[in-house]
């Protein structure tokens, strides 16, 4: 900066000469001061005279206030007596022969040596003293004398004499600093910067050379480093630095311009205009003028109501309260200002911070929804159990201690009232204590839908009995299997939450994936990271049973972000570990999947019902390799597991059929048949085709000679009329395999062709490899496997043909994906071939979409 301010002064000191008036414009902190320092003492260096003033807003009505400070040490023999009045402060009027006098005293100083009158703040002079600076311009040609005038950059000046001033004098602009020049003050402040260091710093002062300096001097201060991991640290300590420049210009001000600023930095950007006027309490034209010099001196921010005393401060808050609430503002805007004010003042404030905070829980910001319920508690509510309520809901999903404790006291305070008995079951939920939740819901109707939602997961929790009036009540006869797919479906509802995604695992269960994927695309997710996670879990299995593995590992993974957020839900963490589990042995990844099984095998996990996944995922991948006794065990393991429960319904989870295969492995037919039977026989009853081709494939597989391969055969026909493709090419290499070794060479070589292009297409590449070697065994079928298929594509050209395959237009996809609308037809050129299709109209059945 002082390199720059030399090369300022080099540039006026060539037109700061006797005979001359020189005006000085700048911002704020642009170096106004610092210029003329630097010319008066060039002056004074030079043998000359130098005498100086500084307006201020707060002197602007004191006449020959100026002159007065300009001439205060003239010598006493030198000073006319027309001009005792002006220095004295006795004069009142600026008349000719009290101007003339001044005049008079100012040419006698420079008869002695060349004079220099300086004047900083120019635009804040009384009006006497601007009439005399304007009478000395007209004739400071004939003399000695050099005038050096600084004003604010946009400041006005109504005073006649200032405009005569403006029109004789000659300019000089000062501009801020470039982010070239920046770069060099931060470097020779603090060393070598990273460029996004110097970027920082340049954005954050606005190239404001005072706030510039300021800062680079706070971030010695702090000893922060300039690197690119630091720059963070920059805009933070630069709000601050700037907000303290900000309040100290502010006090120089008028009290109209600081009344504005406060009110608009209470207020935030964009301010009500009614609110605003009626804060500051000023006319339009006043408020008008008062708002453009706040925007001269800056961003009115925190540090300038940090500036007020805490009581002006509170009373600024309940004011805006009340005028933003009178004007129709949200009542989360009205709410942040009740935050910073004592509490009792108004009695509608429980009812803003009340409904504030609910907004707050739905957008998700539940920090914010607990700092406004924690403020409501200490209003006079109408309904003190309800404000527990509403906070412990908004700790429980933030995820904040105390939740479990706020919500028992909401419930204890009254304990009719259902909802924060729901609220509670929820928290108990999450803290795995499931004991207490039967007793805490009780049995209104309302109450036993929630109760049937946690059976889903602690087998404490499972009702006796649930009515077929709620879709969690549906679902829980769904899973005890008492109740046909058809029935199920005919009583699912999407009027809330609950109802969605309870309503989205039944369609689920009964094959109606499409349209459970829809449904979940409909839940609003911008909620608590553990309702997001349970969505893309949801997603995933849905995906999973269509066959689309690819997009079924992208929900997981999205799951497993907010999973991270919040740990305490078990029951979804094992949901997601027997769905990754499974996904990694379809890949062929057998050591991954252990991994993963292996880490999901906790004990709060063995307590719920979804850990029955992860035995059968464990049964899966001990058959993998090859350990029929230990499969067999981990099979039979999960059948025990969920013994404790009432479900039956093979439609969520088929143990049975895994332990039948393990059974015929050993040599145990008998046992074998009777578990597949069974199977068979639930499946049936449930009436989904999915459950009941698998249920059909363990039958055949078990069952010996052509009883076995008619059984296969139904599975086959079941499974296509179901949309679980993986399951049919499950199927269609069983029956591929027991056609081959019953001489049927033909047929065996269309199921096992069909069994590969389905098993590729779904990206399973252990059933796709199993597939392929059972048709090279029938001395057929290709010599390697196809690259071709859903599994041949990139990430980013499975979305596209996803997306283009559900009718979206190239813009769409586009727009969607972040990408050139022109790139989008390659892409799809490129996805065709690798699909083997001639277009869009073939997407849909190459992606099972």
């Amino acid at each position: 900066m002082e390199n720059r301010l030399k090369a300022w002064c080099a540039g006026i000191g060539d037109q700061v000469v006797p005979g001359t008036t020189t005006v000085v414009e700048g911002a704020p902190g642009t170096g106004k001061t610092a210029v003329l320092d630097d010319v008066a003492a060039r002056w004074e260096a030079s043998g000359g005279q130098v005498v100086r003033a500084r307006g201020s807003g707060l002197e602007a009505g004191l006449p020959f206030g100026i002159v007065a400070q300009l001439f205060d040490l003239a010598d006493p023999d030198l000073v006319p007596a027309e001009a005792l009045g002006a220095l004295r402060l006795t004069a009142t009027t600026a008349d000719f022969p009290v101007l003339h006098g001044v005049y008079r005293l100012a040419a006698g100083l420079a008869a002695r040596a060349d004079l220099l009158v300086v004047v900083d703040d120019a635009h804040w002079a009384d009006s006497a003293s601007l009439r005399w600076l304007a009478h000395l311009t007209l004739r400071v040609q004939r003399l000695p004398i050099a005038v050096v005038l600084a004003v604010g950059l946009g400041e006005r000046c109504d005073d006649p004499s200032h405009g005569e001033i403006m029109a004789a004098c000659q300019r000089v602009a000062l501009d801020g600093l470039t982010p070239a020049e920046v770069g060099v003050l931060v470097t020779s402040a603090l060393g070598e910067a990273a460029p996004e260091f110097v970027s920082a710093c340049a954005e954050v002062s606005g190239g404001n050379p005072l706030t510039v300096t300021r800062l680079l001097k706070a971030l010695v201060e702090d000893g922060v480093p300039p690197t690119a991991e630091a720059a963070w640290r920059v805009a933070q300590r630069g709000a601050e630095v700037a907000g303290e420049i900000m309040a100290a210009r502010l006090r120089r001000r008028p009290a109209s311009v600081v009344t504005t600023a406060h009110c608009l930095a209470a207020l935030g950007p964009s301010p009500h205009p009614g609110v605003l006027a009626e804060l500051t309490r000023l006319s339009p034209d006043e408020l008008a003028e008062a708002v453009r010099t706040v925007e001269l001196l800056g961003v009115a921010g925190p540090a300038v109501l940090d500036d007020m005393p805490a009581p002006a401060r509170a009373a600024l808050h309940l004011r805006a309260a009340r005028s933003l609430r009178a004007h129709g503002a949200p009542d989360g805007v009205v709410a942040d200002h009740l935050l910073e004010t004592s509490p009792g003042l108004e009695p509608w404030a429980g009812e803003v911070l009340d409904r504030a905070s609910q907004e707050a829980v739905a957008r998700g910001d539940t920090a914010a929804a607990a700092r406004l319920l924690w403020r409501a508690l200490r209003e006079p509510v109408a309904n003190p159990s309800r404000a527990l309520r509403l906070l412990g809901i908004a700790e429980l999903v933030g995820n904040l201690p105390g939740a479990t404790a706020r919500l028992r006291e909401a419930f204890q305070s009254d304990v009719d009232d259902v909802e924060s008995a729901v609220a509670l079951s929820y928290a108990l939920h999450a803290d795995g204590n499931p004991a207490e939740i039967a007793s805490v819901l009780g049995d209104s109707p309302w109450a036993q839908a929630h109760l049937a939602v946690h059976g889903l997961a602690w087998q404490e929790a499972v009702p006796s009995s649930v009515p077929l009036d709620t879709p969690a009540g549906v679902l829980h006869h769904v899973m005890v299997g008492d109740i046909s797919a058809a029935e199920a479906v005919s009583r699912i509802s999407t009027a809330d939450v609950l109802s969605s995604l309870t309503s989205a695992m039944t369609l689920n269960l009964a094959d109606s994936l499409d349209e459970a994927l829809a449904v979940l695309d409909e839940v609003d997710r911008a909620q608590a990271p553990a309702l997001r996670a349970l969505t893309n879990v949801m997603r995933a299995n849905v995906q999973r049973r269509k066959g689309d593995l690819t997009s079924a590992r992208a929900d997981l993974d999205e799951a497993a972000r907010h999973l991270r957020q919040d740990r305490r839900w078990h029951a979804v963490s094992t949901w997601h570990a027997t769905l990754l589990g499974d996904i990694l042995l379809e890949e062929n990844r057998l050591d991954e999947a252990a991994a993963v099984i292996a880490e999901a095998s906790t004990d709060e996990a063995r307590r719920t019902w979804s850990f029955g996944g992860v035995l059968t995922v464990r049964g899966r991948l001990l058959t993998a390799r090859g350990d029929d006794h230990e499969a067999l065990e981990a099979f039979l393991a999960a059948g025990r597991h969920c013994a404790a429960w009432p479900y039956r319904n093979p439609a969520p989870l088929a143990w049975r059929s895994g332990a039948a295969v393990a059974y015929a492995a050993l040599g145990d037919g008998e046992r074998a048949r009777a578990l597949a039977q069974e199977e068979v026989a639930l499946a049936r009853v449930w009436g989904a085709p999915r459950a009941l081709g698998m249920a059909l494939r363990a039958e055949g597989r078990v069952t010996a000679g052509a009883a076995g391969r008619t059984v296969l055969e139904e599975a086959v026909r079941v499974l296509r009329g179901s949309p679980a493709r993986l399951e049919l090419a499950r199927a269609l290499v069983d029956l591929g395999v027991v056609a081959r070794r019953q001489g049927d060479t033909a047929f065996a070589r269309t199921c096992l062709r069909d069994a590969v292009d389905l098993a590729q297409k779904c990206g399973s590449s252990a059933m796709a490899g199993r597939a392929y070697s059972e048709l090279v065994a029938t001395s057929a079928g290709p010599r390697r496997m196809r690259q071709t298929g859903p599994t041949a594509l990139t990430p980013v050209e499975h979305q596209v043909a996803e997306l283009a395959a559900r009718g979206r237009s190239d813009d769409e996809i586009a727009s969607t994906l972040l990408m050139p609308a022109d790139g989008v037809e390659n892409v799809l050129s490129g996805i065709y071939r690798k699909l083997g299709i001639g277009g869009r109209l073939q997407l849909a059945d190459a992606l099972f979409v």
